[in-house]
């Protein structure tokens, strides 16, 4: 694209990248969770996707700029992808957001439209306020964001569906293919999907079944001694589901951290923040392994109890 670039007649719409578009046509919002690692290489590659789906509406000008906001506040931005990766590969800022933006004139029926492409790379994203971006016209409210996993979100000002579909496409391929985080196993990511079926086994199940054996005991003992044994079979259970809701707050938290990652590799910054968060994930996948493990146990060893009292 640099031989159309005509970044004076643009450079109104180019002064933020976030800035709305002057379009004839609506705008389009779609949001990709894809996880994956953020390089200077897997950029130039999304730049001249793009770059060769916008060449071909002809346009009479265009433009792109790049910003670059870090967690110290601090931001970068620049109209040349060429030069981002010697400005930042030696600092040692950390990377919180990455905003890139093409703006092209081009004619439709006659008439000169101007196309806008936004490309939010955020580091990490809410899952409620990402269907509100998704869902909106306006795609400054997703500059907003605070993130939990990671997302792109992609928003097409003066373009057809049909059109804003091909890019969406486009961004949505790019993201599959760049690099993806790999865990030692994938059993963090089975109890994530699964958390809310542990959870209801480990606050319901084992205290039903604590009760079970708590009553069979109760009947079988002596009249002295019930009154004595039906409280501390009441206290038990009152500590055993206090003890579940503990740890099914602990193992919610475990699975999250343990799926967590950096999506930006970009800086010497993000490179050390990706060693600190591969070790905190670590430290959380093991502290899961464990506690569903001993949750599982408790309750099959309940379970085994029950059986043996209840027969004859």
């Amino acid at each position: 694209m640099s031989d159309i670039i005509d970044l004076q007649e643009l450079a109104p719409a180019l002064a933020k990248p976030y800035v709305v578009t002057r379009s004839t046509l609506g705008a389009t919002t779609k949001v990709v969770d894809e996880q994956f690692f953020c390089t200077p290489k897997e950029l130039h590659r999304l730049y001249d996707s793009i770059g060769e789906k916008i060449v071909n509406f002809k346009p009479t000008k265009a433009g792109f700029q790049y910003l670059i906001s870090f967690t110290d506040n601090t931001h970068y931005e620049n109209n040349n992808i060429g030069s981002l990766e010697g400005v930042v590969s030696n600092s040692g800022k950390k990377t919180d957001k990455l905003i890139l933006n093409w703006v092209i004139g081009h004619e439709l029926d006659g008439v000169e439209n101007e196309m806008s492409v936004t490309v939010r790379i955020s580091n990490p994203l809410n899952p409620f306020v990402m269907l509100q971006a998704a869902m909106s016209k306006d795609h400054s409210e997703a500059d907003n964001l605070e993130l939990d996993g990671g997302a792109v979100s992609i928003s097409i000002h003066g373009a057809t569906q049909t059109t804003a579909e091909e890019i969406f496409s486009i961004v949505s391929r790019w993201a599959d293919s760049c690099p993806q985080p790999v865990s030692i196993t994938g059993l963090n990511n089975f109890i994530y999907e699964h958390e809310n079926k542990i959870s209801f086994v480990n606050f319901w199940i084992f205290p039903l079944l604590f009760s079970l054996c708590a009553y069979v005991y109760l009947v079988r003992s002596s009249q002295e001694t019930v009154m004595e044994l039906a409280f501390l079979a009441f206290v038990g259970f009152m500590t055993i589901r206090t003890g579940a809701q503990h740890l099914n707050g602990n193992i919610r938290d475990w699975a999250r951290s343990s799926r967590r990652f950096s999506m930006f590799m970009l800086t010497g910054g993000d490179e050390n923040q990706q060693t600190k968060i591969a070790a905190r994930s670590r430290n959380s996948s093991i502290k899961l392994f464990v506690s569903v493990g001993i949750s599982f146990l408790l309750n099959v060893a309940a379970g085994t109890v029950v059986a043996l009292y209840i027969q004859p």
